[in-house]
């Protein structure tokens, strides 16, 4: 996800989540956050992923480059 979002220059976070949920704060133009959401439907090869809720805008501006919080 972090090398999928720094390609598109998406800003913002992810991070594993303790019920195997996993949480994406992105920021970027609508082409670039959909080319995201589609990445985050297939997700990476042996991944299961069952759904992708959409978010809430960030509260403030999120960080660049996009990193993986832990």
């Amino acid at each position: 996800m972090r090398e999928e979002a720094r390609r598109l220059n998406v800003a913002g976070w992810v991070r594993n989540r303790a019920d195997g949920c996993v949480e994406v704060a992105a920021e970027g133009t609508n082409d670039s956050i959909d080319a995201l959401r589609r990445a985050l439907e297939e997700g990476p090869p042996g991944a299961t992923v069952a759904s992708v809720d959409d978010v809430e805008d960030a509260p403030d501006p999120l960080v660049r480059p996009f990193t993986i919080l832990k």
